[in-house]
């Protein structure tokens, strides 16, 4: 269940206590599964956007629901702790600015962030999670047909079959599938640092004039390099980027799977204006009849 500032999932007390030998329990428990909710923007274009799409009505056959859902709930819960990160160096350089407008630091004292280096690794771990997961999505609705074939071959292909050469198509595609080659690189300069690639978090630092740097990133990549910057931005932006991708290419793969439920009728996906949301999803089903159904009764043939 998506509430305005957080996630919560709920059983039945026969679930928990099948016998029902403790007449204390509540018929519904609830629990609290992420302090995020309808008012963060990632956690709409993932759980908001699936749980508006996760319609067996539309869905093709080989796709569940459920399995769907699976997926948003690991990528929201993925994004969730980035943004806590980010939240929590947040507060701390609040904190910071707080002390040094009280005096209570000096020019002799440069504080530090706690466990910094191991947050934002973490950071990027979880971010390369949710593009796997992305990956994951894509394949329960164009399976590979061998192991090591590219995860986008088909999707491409019906992109192109069904869109055509719609304008800006190929210029989102290849900017959406940098967000995610970008995300991958970042990881492995993590994981397999050398000369030509790595990544480098810095604490705060004393400037010149007495001021306090923020803690910044900086990623070396021959692809996909990153200059110096604040981490609360750069995290920022990762998670703005990734949420932005899984929303569009949800709405995208189930656009082009639609179960066709009557002839006279013709569903699709469409992304509401203006920011509008429903349930939550800036994604919907829109059923439209088609021009030539036949829904005059003065046409219709008698059987």
């Amino acid at each position: 269940m998506l509430a305005e500032r957080c996630l919560t999932s709920a059983v039945f007390a026969d679930h928990v206590d099948p016998g029902r030998s403790n007449p204390n329990l509540p018929p519904i428990i609830q629990q609290k599964d992420l302090q995020f909710g309808v008012q963060h923007t990632f956690m709409r274009k993932t759980v908001g956007a699936a749980f508006e799409l996760a319609d067996a009505t539309y869905l093709p056959e080989s796709v569940t629901p459920d399995a769907l859902l699976r997926i948003a709930l690991d990528a929201a819960s993925s994004l969730a702790s980035v943004v806590a990160v980010a939240d929590d160096l947040r507060r701390h350089q609040h904190e910071m600015r707080e002390a040094s407008r009280a005096r209570q630091l000096t020019a002799a004292y440069v504080p530090r962030t706690p466990n910094l280096n191991g947050k934002v690794r973490q950071s990027l771990a979880a971010l390369r999670d949710v593009e796997i997961g992305i990956k994951k999505m894509t394949a329960l609705f164009f399976p590979k047909d061998v192991k090591n074939e590219s995860w986008d071959l088909k999707l491409r292909a019906a992109f192109h079959a069904k869109y055509g050469e719609a304008d800006g198509l190929e210029a989102w595609m290849n900017a959406a599938w940098d967000v995610l080659v970008r995300i991958s690189n970042h990881r492995h300069a993590m994981i397999h640092p050398r000369e030509e690639q790595s990544v480098s978090i810095v604490d705060y630092e004393l400037q010149a004039d007495g001021s306090l740097l923020a803690p910044t990133i900086e990623i070396v990549h021959e692809e996909s390099a990153v200059t110096r910057r604040d981490v609360i931005q750069f995290l920022d932006t990762q998670v703005s980027d990734i949420a932005e991708v899984f929303e569009a290419l949800l709405g995208y793969l189930c656009d082009l799977n639609v179960r066709t439920i009557l002839p006279q009728f013709e569903a699709s996906v469409v992304h509401l204006p203006n920011g509008e949301i429903q349930r939550a999803s800036h994604m919907v089903w829109r059923i439209v009849a088609k021009e030539w159904a036949p829904f005059d009764a003065r046409d219709a043939k008698p059987e």
